[in-house]
């Protein structure tokens, strides 16, 4: 059997921490996508990450502002997040959130935004 809190990608590889709390890397950082993983955002000021495709299909992403003291956080993906193309989700206010899935367009990862309250995209 998997151990709790594990599960097996695509490849039958097993996966730690599905799920898990990730810690806010900070502005100019990027976001680590080894694992599926729940962001709580701290932001002061204009701050911004990167997001990688993601590593492997039906991978979440979850982003939420918890502690907003000033400015945004501009998160650019590498690729498409959504139909209309967009790659910029800007973050304002206490409670913006956004979750991602990953899924496949073509045989490449990309990440599909599956909620969204309160973000911008562009």
């Amino acid at each position: 059997g998997i151990a709790s809190g594990k599960t097996l990608d695509l490849t039958g590889a097993i996966v730690t921490g599905i799920g898990s709390a990730l810690t806010d890397p900070g502005t100019a950082a990027a976001i680590p996508v080894t694992r599926s993983a729940s962001v709580a955002i701290t932001q002061n000021g204009a701050e911004t990450n990167t997001l990688a495709i993601p590593t492997f299909r039906g991978q979440t992403m979850s982003l939420f502002v918890d502690t907003d003291t000033s400015g945004a956080r501009v998160i650019t993906s590498a690729a498409r997040i959504n139909q209309a193309g967009n790659t910029i989700i800007t973050m304002t206010e206490v409670g913006d959130f956004i979750k991602l899935e990953a899924i496949s367009i073509a045989g490449a990862l990309r990440w599909q935004v599956v909620a969204n309250d309160g973000c911008v995209l562009s």
